[in-house]
């Protein structure tokens, strides 16, 4: 059984409303759904838990509005360049046909199967994405990139105090003939075949570009030329319930930049391939925006991390509107890292600590805010969209 909690969210920053609605999948397991209602946020919890529930909550509001700095200066996401002028040719949900249609397949909670027109934008932008780099630097390293990742690795890279509530696992039953003879006869219908799993070695990665600093680990650059990498693969991230159609999902594809050189290489890298972003807005004229931004810390990190990216306007957004929800999806970000990865893993030029960036492309969403923009019917399609899609005219 479940109940309707009220939650009054007004002593929270309007620019920490998301990052506490975000979190409160993560604060109880009695915690089921919750929805923004004005200044208040709906929670379907476990009946009879509400104390414990509310203990939790108000934690989370604690840690939230706990720094002293950014009580006395709210950090608020600017809008940097906003295009939502341009009127959509589409304002209908599509998630239904894609579905009723089996153009997109749900294999299992935030995961999907892609076939149709989805899988068609969905092979332009993975393709234009790669042009896209060839045509604007030289000497690219392009790897597909495991999903499995070493688990000390990845706690090396800091990802465990930025990301646990995101982090999934991988193990494997332990190699026992008894255990495993038990688990061929009875599957996983007895839950304590679960109890005989060997130590977790490898997280599933989050991020394409994870693999990219191990690389180069202990390595001198020359700072005449900064190295670039394209990085592409599945990436798994637990969203809990904050799933949201195709917007926000547990498995998808990421593609990524990655820039490792001097500082002015490093950015100047980053302000080159923002030139992709103006070029889809003015292609298909896409409603959207570029916003500053802050990852989805964790709770009890995420004031001291969501000031220094801030503060840095380390990370920039290319949200694309979703007119059904009248919502905006972050599509791709720049990313701006200075020393966090080079110094940890000894890489440098003649100078010293490189610096790095990425520039990352979540195709699924690219993909989802593209047709949410301009619907399911091709015929219907703008010339250009048609053009550059299909690569021949109507």
């Amino acid at each position: 059984m479940t109940e309707e909690l009220r939650y009054s969210m007004n002593k929270i920053q309007n620019s920490d409303l998301d990052i506490f609605c975000d979190m409160l999948s993560y604060v109880s397991p009695f915690i089921y759904d919750s929805k923004k209602d004005g200044e208040d946020v709906l929670i379907e919890i476990e009946s009879n838990k509400k104390e414990e529930v509310l203990e939790k909550i108000k934690r989370l509001e604690e840690i939230i509005s706990s720094d002293e700095m950014s009580k006395k200066r709210e950090i608020k996401i600017k809008t940097l360049k906003d295009f939502t002028q341009n009127e959509p040719l589409n304002k209908e949900n599509i998630m239904e046909k894609l579905l009723k249609d089996e153009i997109v397949v749900q294999i299992s909670k935030g995961a999907y199967a892609y076939g149709g027109i989805f899988l068609k934008v969905f092979s332009y932008f993975n393709k234009k994405i790669d042009e896209f780099l060839e045509e604007n630097f030289t000497d690219i390293r392009k790897y597909e990139v495991p999903v499995l990742y070493p688990i000390d690795e990845f706690e090396k890279g800091g990802y465990f105090e930025s990301f646990p509530h995101h982090i999934m696992f991988q193990t494997t039953i332990k190699s026992d003939i008894d255990i495993l003879d038990r688990f061929a006869k009875e599957g996983t219908a007895k839950g304590e075949i679960f109890e005989n799993m060997k130590k977790v070695t490898n997280v599933l990665r989050h991020a394409a570009c994870v693999p990219v600093y191990p690389m180069l680990e202990n390595k001198v650059i020359n700072s005449e030329k900064e190295v670039v990498f394209e990085v592409s693969g599945k990436c798994f991230r637990n969203e809990g319930n904050n799933i949201f159609e195709l917007g926000r999902v547990n498995e998808f594809y990421m593609k990524e930049y990655a820039f490792v050189g001097t500082q002015d290489q490093v950015l100047q890298a980053i302000e080159k391939c923002r030139n992709l972003w103006y070029f889809w807005v003015d292609k298909f004229k896409l409603n959207g925006k570029i916003d500053t931004a802050n990852d989805s810390f964790f709770a009890s990190n995420y004031k001291k991390l969501k000031l220094f990216q801030m503060l840095g306007n380390s990370k920039q957004e290319f949200k694309l509107w979703l007119p059904d929800s009248d919502s905006y999806i972050s599509a791709s970000s720049s990313n701006v890292h200075r020393t966090h990865f080079t110094k940890e893993r000894n890489i440098r030029n003649e100078h010293g600590y490189c610096q790095s960036s990425c520039f990352a492309f979540g195709l699924e969403r690219l993909t989802y805010a593209l047709l949410s923009q301009k619907g399911l019917d091709v015929k219907l399609w703008d010339d250009d969209t048609y053009e550059e899609i299909f690569g021949m005219k109507k």
